[in-house]
């Protein structure tokens, strides 16, 4: 009998305690997974808009880095278009482009 007093006890506090809990008001922020908020649409288009200014118009890059390494930087793009990335990776390796080798494994390792 003792027991089942002590068994019948521990329920009733455990149930006077879920009850208070489940009266509490949660203050976590709740957010779909996925959703941006306004503040990050705008951050993000944004930084979007910046870094195509600092680009520059493909006149003033070819300006900058000469004809025909944009004219590689194009033929190399269009390889990894079409997924076909080893020769990529050969055409830019081959003109001595160690940047543009790595950025193409990377470009490749995320599709």
């Amino acid at each position: 009998m003792r027991t089942l007093f002590a068994v019948g006890a521990f329920a009733v506090v455990c149930a006077a305690a879920g009850s208070a809990a489940a009266q509490q008001p949660i203050n976590q922020p709740r957010f779909e997974v996925g959703r941006m908020t306004a503040a990050q649409q705008s951050a993000r288009f944004e930084n979007e808009e910046q870094r195509r200014n600092r680009l520059g118009s493909p006149e003033e890059l070819e300006g900058e880095y000469g004809a025909e390494r944009m004219d590689l930087a194009r033929r190399v793009a269009d390889l990894v278009e079409q997924g076909q990335c080893r020769e990529a990776r050969e055409l830019a390796s081959a003109a001595g482009e160690r940047a543009m080798v790595i950025r193409i494994r990377q470009t490749c390792r995320q599709r």
